[in-house]
């Protein structure tokens, strides 16, 4: 596994990669000025129209980019407060299903802790609490999204890791001492998941939608994103993470793409996890008919959440539902195009995001 981890990273190393570093930076996409123009009369990014392949698919399928406004009144306030409040969400949806625990708050420079045993002075003493406990955290901004400023802290072997690696107890505390800083429990991930890749949590993305017919919630589509050496300790896509079309009758797997591996214009199939090299197309979710029964369940008993991007990690103790996105990103639709489901269309329609 290892060697052909090599020859993959090799592979991957010296490919004609047009355009990756502007990709990398989010300023620009490697797309031609026809592509951009197209897009541009559709109402999609360039981004978007290489992500779904709209040359040779119809655009008429897929929501724009311009309807990104229209997607986001769907939910009313309280959903759009519950989802986008990391510790609101704990404490309503977390009444329902397994979600990480907030531990402590750091903000204005003040340790308040949530759970016994929590009590610090300062971004200091939680990292000295990790070390007398074994116990890891997570430290996010409260309104965070996309990964950013999301930190681990871990002690193993005498040792305190950083996003999974080595640092002293300052750099720690300075990484985790942000503004309105959430510290929540550390998710352990084995199985399937943590074996593909053990530097991230690597956790579904599943978009759920109410029918307005018959008040019904159903899955619309999922993918599963796996951490790499470039996004870790996350597994976002966005910053480097791979993800893979899960088929929401099965479970199973598709090969996975990154936004970083590129040929011609298009996102290479990667059968295998570029780091580790572990097979992604055909692998099957772990537990997927649970996790389906799980947020449906969460849906049913909270129906004001019309339209939710669930992040979901199947551990080796069950389900953790790591957090619930308003209005997520309709790159989503790379699991499918959302207008050629009639279930769909008419949530979108009965929310006026289409005619």
């Amino acid at each position: 596994m290892a060697a052909h981890a090599g020859r993959l990273a090799a592979q991957l190393r010296f490919r004609p990669l047009a355009g990756l570093r502007s990709l990398l930076s989010g300023t620009s996409t490697p797309a031609t000025l026809r592509q951009r123009l197209r897009a541009w009369r559709h109402g999609f990014s360039a981004t978007t129209w290489l992500l779904f392949e709209l040359d040779r698919r119809s655009p008429a399928d897929y929501v724009p980019d311009v309807k990104a406004g229209a997607m986001a009144a769907i939910d009313g306030p309280v959903a759009r407060a519950v989802l986008r409040n990391k510790l609101l969400f704990e404490r309503v949806v977390g009444r329902l299903v397994r979600v990480p625990r907030v531990l402590a708050v750091h903000e204005r420079g003040v340790v308040t802790a949530l759970q016994p045993g929590w009590e610090a002075e300062d971004a200091l003493g939680i990292v000295d609490r990790v070390l007398e406990t074994g116990q890891g955290v997570v430290a996010k901004p409260a309104d965070s999204s996309e990964g950013r400023d999301v930190h681990t802290v871990e002690a193993g072997d005498g040792r305190l890791l950083l996003d999974k690696r080595p640092a002293g107890r300052e750099e720690a505390a300075r990484a985790i001492a942000g503004e309105g800083t959430l510290i929540t429990e550390l998710v352990r991930q084995g199985g399937y998941a943590g074996s593909v890749f053990p530097g991230s949590l690597n956790t579904l993305r599943v978009v759920t939608m109410v029918d307005p017919e018959d008040g019904e919630p159903f899955v619309v589509s999922a993918i599963h994103r796996f951490g790499t050496s470039r996004s870790a300790p996350t597994d976002n896509v966005s910053r480097g993470g791979v993800r893979c079309v899960v088929d929401v009758e099965t479970g199973r797997l598709s090969a996975g793409k990154a936004n970083w591996v590129l040929e011609d214009g298009r996102f290479v199939e990667l059968e295998a996890h570029p780091d580790t090299g572990a097979r992604l197309a055909g692998t099957v979710v772990e537990r997927w008919p649970d996790v389906v029964a799980t947020l449906l369940g969460v849906v049913r008993r909270l129906p004001f959440l019309v339209y939710v991007g669930w992040d979901v990690a199947v551990t080796e103790d069950g389900l953790v539902v790591v957090e619930g996105n308003h209005s997520p990103n309709i790159t989503q639709q790379v699991a499918g195009p959302y207008l050629a489901d009639p279930r769909v269309r008419r949530v979108l329609r009965h929310h006026g995001v289409v005619a």
